[in-house]
């Protein structure tokens, strides 16, 4: 987009009122997520094969049957993830999810439009043009309307990171810690927030109650599963944190890479490399003073870089929080947006995915392990470059809750003109 037309665009948009941009959102989404799920069946299941691109979709259908017919999770049915996932998943089943993809597909879309709108609406207090861009780009990202619109539910992982996110950056602490310890059971990724969320605590009183909440949803969520399924309940845990041992091919990160070349290293010190990297991320945005927002992007980020169970749509965790700085700097939001090349590269060598599913990539010779581990070494440097070229200047968010505070009150929103942000102008990378 021209500067000229970038322009014209941005005195529009201003103009319109908070329901307008929210119509305009939701016009868009409409737009980007049906045409995938228009083209997911006629052209993409008939060119590449159905079990191929919705590899996922027969175990929702499994698990959500089991729970409609009255039947246990973990054992009635094999089941790899938090429980409440597959609660979430119920109403896209009695839809006809047991007989359409694109109703799941829909269903994961209706979750990235309402992270969207939600981004919007919470953040506009900040600034109204930045959280509205924020919410489009969000919308745009390859990694929110492919993976929803081919059936992948990393709409609704995302959805359950977000949420605890704002709730945190707009001071609903008791909420915050709520939304954080449901989505712990619902996809296990709100976990990375708990340790900024508690150190963000004004006192060791909201510490303690921030932790009670948490361990209080966790009780209430896990003991009747852990009464009534016991070691195959567990059994999720070891294969979130461990991994299994009897399945080699989990995800496309670097690491992975190099097991499938020989070089691969021991899951325990790996392990420990994640909770080593999430120690040092969280005690320097600590130290530094570091805002929420940015301390929660340093997290995220660390933690993408060195997790070695890594998918596609999870990408779109990060990028949601550096979209904060996207919406003002184009040459960030680039970034954003061509990361999912290296990405969808490396997944097309890795084993993961393949036809059979069972260790055969798309793209698959002697050696393609080494290209393989290129793509994934480049998606993880351009995840981390844009993170460091991000943290160079304070978000959005930041500055106007920094501005607030200088002001002693937090009367009304704080509109574009107030706080004097650019919008996409390309600003310094």
């Amino acid at each position: 987009m021209s500067e000229r037309r970038h322009g014209r665009f941005k005195e529009a948009v201003i103009s319109w009122s908070p329901l307008k941009k929210s119509l305009f959102l939701v016009l868009i989404a409409i737009m980007v997520y049906g045409t995938v799920i228009a083209l997911d069946g006629p052209v993409v299941s008939e060119i590449f094969g159905e079990e191929n691109f919705h590899p996922d979709i027969r175990l929702y259908r499994e698990r959500t049957s089991t729970i409609l017919e009255g039947g246990l999770l973990y054992t009635d049915v094999h089941t790899e993830t938090p429980p409440l996932i597959n609660y979430l998943l119920i109403p896209a089943q009695l839809m006809g999810g047991g007989d359409h993809i694109w109703v799941y597909s829909a269903y994961f879309s209706f979750f990235g439009l309402i992270s969207a709108l939600m981004m919007y609406h919470a953040l506009r207090r900040y600034d109204d043009w930045l959280a509205f861009v924020m919410g489009l780009l969000f919308i745009l990202s390859p990694f929110g309307f492919i993976e929803a619109g081919l059936g992948e539910d990393e709409t609704i992982v995302a959805f359950t990171v977000l949420l605890p996110a704002l709730l945190m950056v707009l001071e609903r602490n008791r909420l915050a810690s709520l939304a954080i310890g449901l989505g712990i059971w619902t996809k296990m990724w709100a976990i990375l927030l708990a340790p900024a969320h508690f150190l963000q605590q004004r006192s060791w009183k909201e510490r303690w109650i921030m932790i009670g909440i948490i361990a209080g949803v966790t009780i209430l969520v896990a003991l009747p599963f852990l009464i009534l399924c016991g070691d195959e309940f567990t059994w999720f845990l070891q294969y979130y944190f461990i991994g299994n041992p009897d399945r080699k091919a989990e995800g496309f990160s670097t690491f992975q890479f190099l097991q499938w070349g020989g070089y691969g290293i021991p899951m325990r010190i790996s392990l420990a490399l994640v909770l080593i990297g999430l120690l040092f991320a969280y005690l320097y945005a600590y130290k530094k003073g570091l805002g929420k927002w940015e301390s929660m992007t340093l997290a995220v980020t660390v933690f993408f870089v060195l997790y070695p169970k890594m998918h596609t749509g999870y990408y779109l965790i990060p990028i949601a929080f550096l979209l904060a700085w996207a919406a003002e700097n184009r040459h960030i939001a680039a970034r954003c947006f061509l990361m999912f090349l290296p990405v969808i590269l490396a997944v097309a060598f890795s084993p993961t995915v393949g036809p059979g599913g069972g260790g055969t990539a798309f793209i698959e010779f002697e050696g393609s392990w080494i290209l393989g581990l290129a793509f994934a070494l480049t998606a993880s440097i351009m995840l981390l470059e844009a993170t460091y070229t991000a943290m160079k200047n304070k978000s959005f968010i930041t500055r106007a809750i920094e501005e607030e505070k200088a002001r002693g009150s937090a009367d009304g929103p704080i509109t574009s003109a107030s706080a004097g942000a650019p919008g996409l102008d390309g600003g310094s990378a």
